[in-house]
Order: C-alpha cells, then structure tokens, then sequence
C-alpha cells in the first residue's frame, strides 16, 4: 500500500511541475525562446477564446447571398427577354414593340429665309433716233401706270411728219395725172389712132407713182409713231430698277432705257433644304413675316418652284407670289417663308419605324397573326412630327415594329413587349 501510496504522490508532483510557470525566459535565464508561446499552443483554453459567428451575421450573409442570386437570374433573363441575337440563338421569339397603322390628317410646315423679288421685270425700248430732254425718274423710285419716264426732242420728228405728209400728197396728184394719161391713151389705142409704146409708157409712170405712195405712206406712218413715242410713260405700276439714259444722250432704235419691276405683286424668294423638295408643290399656301414689317404676316400661294439644288448650301428656291397693292413690300426685303402642306385622311405610322428612310428601298416589318415579322417595302411620304405618311406598302391597322427592328430578319418569330401599343 506505501507503493501505491508513493506512486500517486510522485505522478501529483509531476502534475504540478507541468503546471507551474516556467522560468524560462524571464531575466536572469539564458534562453532565447519564451516559455509562453509552447504554453499558448498547446493550452486548450486559448483555442476556444476565438471570437465565433454570430446567427444575425449568418442570417445577414443568406439574405445577401439570396439577393446576388436574384440579380443574376434576372439580369440573365432580362438579356433574353431584350437580345434578338440571344432570342434567335435560344429559339425564342425575340421581344419588340409595335403600333399599328392609322389613318390621320398630317400637317406639314416648311420654313425657309431669303428675299423680296419683283414678279416681273419691263424692259422699256426705244425705236427712236432722238435726243434726250428729260428722265424725271431715278433708280429706286415707285411709279404708277402713265407717270413720264423719258422724254426727247421732238422738233425734228415733227419736221419728218410735215415732210412726209407733203411726199404723199405729191405723189397722190402724180397719180391723178398718170391715170388720166393712161385714160387717154387707152381711148386712142382703142380708136387706133394712138401707139401702144405711149400707152405703156404711161403705165410705168403710174405703176412708179403708186410705188412712190406707199413709201411716202409708210414714212409718214412712222414719223407720227415716232412723235407718239417721244413721251415714254410707265405701262405699269412698279418701281424703276435700272436707268439706262440721261438727258442730252442719244437713242437709237432697239436701245433698252430703262428697266421696271412689277410690284402689283412680288415674289418672296425662300431657300428651302433640298429634303423639301419633294414636300412643295404648286398652289400651296404659304405665309411670310418680314423684320421690317412686326407682328404683320402676308399670306400667299407657291408660284415658281427652282428645281437646281446649290450644290453649297444644298438648298433650293421657291418663290411665293404676294399680292402688294400698297407697294410696301419692295425688291430686297429680306424674310422668313412658311408653307402650308396638309395630307388628309392618311396612313401614318412613326418614324423611328421606317429603316432606310431617305433610300430607294425604305421598308418596315410587319407583325403578321402568327407573330412573324415579315419585312415589307413601303413608299414614305412627308414627315410631320416624327409621323411619315406611307403612300403605298401597309394597310391600316397592320402592326410595325418600333423598337427591335434593326436587329431582326425576315420571317423572325417576335413577341410583342407590354410598352407596344394596340389601339
């Protein structure tokens, strides 16, 4: 028993050596490793003060992971849902919007700037070969019909009348005298008793004298024209825009001397981009403000289309016919023109949905009863807020693709989204 006694007394002692602390490390010993951490390692006691998970934070990290995994599978779905290619590649019907073809009334304004033109131009020719007395006129001025513009001297005219008026007289009793001549001639030649040569000598004269007549004639005729004419008075209301003569200068016949603009009506002429072009059309009603001229508008119809194109400012002219009594508006005012297209009771459809709209080959895609898109060519016509008229192509009701058409082909299966619109 003292044994066993002994035994258990030395197995406590080793026990509490195990637990004392070592000395190991502390001043005054020679070792260079601490005790400590061989203790830290190997004591149970310091493993289990590790700080652990609390539930709250698992919770927190489920519901975080939860989410992640939402936003993928929606993000992957909502790339189907939107992709045309990802659609076709799963064999889907690819997602577009639609709306239908409706029957409405476009109206259309085309503005464009530029500048007050007369509507006609006067060349004023002279025939006579006289000089200038008066121009009582200056470029710019207005005139009305009958106002003098020129005059010239007139005293050598006159003289020409007088002169002429004489020649036609003589030559008118030279013919009395030749036709009595000839008269009794005649009557010897029919009593035999006169000579044929005498008689056709007669005949000649008077054939001259009628000769002599109308030259004098035609003279006369055209001296008392030529006197009618040394006044020359304005055939139209308008303003002078060129003066081609002054007083003390020579005329002679054919020679322009001056030059009139009609202003009775004028002709506003706007530059209108050449994409118009197939917008403006004759008769068509057009309004016109003018700087000079505020809060006044002048109403007016297209009466001349240019059919060049500036190949700078890739503009063309229209030129809008106004009617001016009062002559306020003059040749240079500048301006701002807008005409008026209105279509009717038409088919329309956005624009957005038309590809290639200013080509040879505009085409849509239409959604048939079966879901296909099917591409059909159409022929546009105008454009009026973000609305085209389609001329030829659709029918009305017919549903076209707005959104997702540029990514599809022919006979596509499609499916229309929830933003498309049915009425």
């Amino acid at each position: 028993m003292e044994t066993k006694t002994e035994i258990a007394d030395i197995k406590e002692n080793k026990t509490e050596v195990r637990d004392k602390p070592s000395d190991t490390g502390s001043p005054g010993t020679s070792s260079s490793k601490p005790a400590m951490s061989t203790k830290r390692g190997l004591d149970p006691s310091f493993r289990a003060a590790r700080p652990k998970m609390k539930p709250s934070h698992w919770i927190i990290f489920i519901v975080i992971s939860a989410l992640l995994g939402f936003l993928v599978l929606y993000t992957i779905l909502h790339v189907i849902d939107t992709s045309t290619g990802i659609a076709r590649h799963l064999n889907a019907p690819s997602p577009v919007e639609t709306v239908p073809v409706r029957r409405q009334t476009l109206e259309e304004v085309i503005g464009g700037s530029g500048s007050v033109e007369q509507a006609e131009t006067v060349n004023l020719i002279t025939q006579l070969t006289a000089k200038v007395l008066e121009v009582p006129v200056k470029i710019g001025d207005l005139v009305k019909k009958g106002d003098l513009l020129v005059s010239w001297d007139d005293r050598l005219i006159k003289a020409t009348v007088e002169a002429n008026r004489e020649y036609v007289d003589a030559d008118k009793i030279k013919i009395r005298n030749e036709t009595r001549q000839v008269e009794r001639y005649s009557t010897l030649q029919n009593k035999s008793m006169g000579s044929a040569v005498d008689l056709e000598k007669y005949e000649m004269a008077l054939a001259d004298a009628k000769i002599d007549l109308a030259k004098s004639t035609v003279s006369l005729q055209q001296a008392e024209i030529d006197l009618e004419h040394v006044k020359q008075l304005s055939p139209v209301d308008g303003i002078v825009l060129e003066r081609l003569v002054n007083p003390n200068e020579f005329t002679k016949p054919g020679q322009v001397i001056m030059k009139l603009g009609v202003l009775n009506t004028v002709l506003m002429a706007a530059k209108m981009t050449e994409e118009k072009m197939h917008s403006v059309q004759l008769g068509l009603p057009a309004e016109t403000t003018f700087p000079a001229f505020p809060s006044e508008v002048f109403k007016g119809t297209v009466a001349k289309i240019d059919p060049n194109i500036d190949p700078i400012t890739r503009t063309f002219t229209t030129y809008i016919k106004i009617e001016n009594p009062d002559f306020r508006i003059k040749p240079g005012l500048s301006g701002f023109a807008r005409i008026h297209r209105t279509a009717k009771d038409v088919l329309a459809v956005p624009s957005i949905a038309i590809m290639n709209p200013s080509g040879e080959q505009s085409s849509v895609f239409v959604v048939d009863g079966t879901n296909h898109a099917n591409l059909r060519k159409v022929r546009p016509g105008i454009v009026v807020d973000a609305m085209t008229e389609i001329t030829d192509g659709v029918k009305e009701g017919e549903k076209v693709v707005t959104v997702g058409q540029f990514y599809l082909k022919d006979h596509d299966k499609v499916r229309t989204t929830f933003r498309s619109i049915f009425k």
